[in-house]
């Protein structure tokens, strides 16, 4: 009997622990998919599958939001810049090389007032 139990114990310990690793690369997969910054009027979502990046424009105070991308370690500007102007959301697609780093600079403008709201670094 007592062989018995330490045989079933033995089976069940490397099966647990397999079903949780294999739990915890699927839940990490999953939420390495998309990202949400916040920003005083602004809220930005970067979803990697895809390269896409979503800006909210969460203040109703007549000023919207501009992310601009660039490479990162580079003055490389991505395109399109990403406006909400005349909208309060606006989807951008980007085409980027796999495992690129991209560093996005956020404003809030209003006529010629252009004020940073900050940045994020993003992996495509």
């Amino acid at each position: 009997m007592k062989k018995l139990q330490k045989l079933k114990k033995s089976l069940t310990l490397p099966l647990a622990a397999g079903a949780l690793a294999v739990a915890m690369v699927g839940l990490s997969a999953g939420g390495a998919q998309a990202a949400t910054y916040k920003f005083t009027g602004a809220s930005l979502t970067w979803t990697a599958n895809g390269e896409v990046l979503k800006v909210n424009d969460t203040k109703s105070d007549g000023r919207y939001i501009y992310a601009m991308g660039q490479f990162a370690g580079t003055n490389d500007n991505l395109t399109p810049y990403c406006s909400t102007r005349g909208k309060s959301s606006k989807t951008c697609d980007y085409s980027v090389a796999e495992g690129r780093k991209i560093n996005f600079i956020v404003y809030s403008v209003r006529g010629t007032d252009m004020r940073k709201l900050g940045t994020f670094t993003v992996t495509a």
